[in-house]
């Protein structure tokens, strides 16, 4: 609980007691997708078939590892151009030469399949970026906006289309991403800080509700703001932890 409190309060800019915009942050994290649902729902003809699932187990679904990467929506100052917040989204995916000919394709057809990650990789780059790594506190979903909302989003699209293969389903899921609007991830973030709020305010458990915004209504109103203010409760927790040395980061 500690470690979550400390996140939360981190994005809490002690001059003025709000939450961070978060323009300058990148989430990414990995989600795994299914070629289809354990149970799905058909609307059939009286005289047709009902389908039948063709796999032993729901554990023998095929899956892809994908890999998102997002940040918040907003319009850059100093260009006057829009950034919509979608990084970029990759497939942990393979392509393999088919060892022997079936009748869906002859030998050394190249067919997708599961990449594992099962080791360390390290990536070193050079460019003069200015970048500070931090980790979310463990099992905390609700502090971190893909997990929070924009994976939930991206599969509700994605299931309502069909895949036969590893790679349809990464169209799916691609075509998905893409249609997102901004509207949702700008949301998605707003969600996140009183997601964070709530976190403080309840000690740093994950008990509490979900808070709703109207987010919809205030955006078509123009009165959405980017930032929220704290409650007292977290007020409270950010100077105590401001007065004992605990780290923030404020934004001008």
């Amino acid at each position: 609980m500690e470690r979550r409190l400390k996140f939360c309060a981190g994005q809490v800019d002690l001059s003025s007691m709000l939450f961070n915009a978060m323009e300058d942050v990148i989430h990414v994290d990995e989600k795994l997708f299914y070629k289809t649902t354990v149970k799905r729902r058909y609307v059939l003809l009286p005289d047709e078939a009902v389908p039948t699932p063709r796999v032993r187990s729901k554990l023998h679904i095929p899956k892809v590892m994908i890999l998102a990467a997002v940040a918040r929506p907003h319009t850059d100052p100093r260009t006057d151009v829009f950034f919509d917040g979608k990084i970029g989204l990759w497939a942990f995916l393979t392509h393999e030469p088919a060892q022997h000919s079936s009748r869906n394709r002859p030998a050394g057809t190249l067919v997708p399949k599961e990449q594992p990650v099962n080791k360390s990789t390290a990536a070193v780059t050079t460019s003069g970026c200015n970048v500070d790594l931090r980790f979310q506190p463990p099992n905390s979903p609700d502090l971190y906006v893909l997990d929070l909302f924009i994976f939930n989003a991206i599969q509700a699209r994605q299931q309502l289309e069909m895949a036969s293969t590893l790679d349809e389903l990464m169209a799916n899921v691609k075509r998905a991403y893409g249609e997102l609007p901004a509207s949702t991830l700008n949301a998605a973030f707003l969600t996140l800080q009183c997601s964070m709020d709530s976190c403080v305010a309840a000690g740093g458990n994950n008990d509490f509700k979900p808070r709703h915004m109207a987010k919809a209504e205030m955006e078509r109103e123009g009165r959405l703001s980017r930032r929220i203010q704290c409650s007292p409760a977290a007020v409270s927790f950010v100077r105590n932890q401001a007065r004992f040395g605990g780290s923030h980061h404020s934004e001008t």
